[in-house]
């Protein structure tokens, strides 16, 4: 018997965005860059929709131009977007870390 191994646990229950291993948890984030991850304590960090695009549509003039099958493609898109972002109250900034791992 190899004893108890994550990998083996993933594979038979699925993950869904982290795991809690050696009392600490351990989720998934593309938040950071290469080589970095997050450390600190769970709930400080506050996930919002931005007010600065939210609702606002933007207009497109001739989306898709081009040659397409049946000729010259033209037209008007509308783009609409909701943005999200997160923030870390200023009080609580030193309980969040930025860990080296390369």
């Amino acid at each position: 018997m190899n004893g108890f191994n994550l990998a083996d646990t993933a594979l038979k229950n699925g993950i869904e965005s982290g795991y809690h291993f050696m009392g600490v948890d351990h989720f998934v984030s593309n938040s950071h860059t290469a080589g970095h991850l997050f450390a600190g304590v769970k709930k400080i960090m506050c996930l919002g929709i931005l007010s600065s695009t939210y609702g606002k549509s933007y207009i497109l003039q001739s989306p898709a131009s081009g040659v397409g099958t049946y000729g010259p493609v033209s037209g008007i898109g509308i783009e609409a977007r909701v943005d999200y972002g997160i923030n870390t109250p200023t009080g609580l900034v030193t309980a969040v870390f930025d860990v080296l791992v390369a």
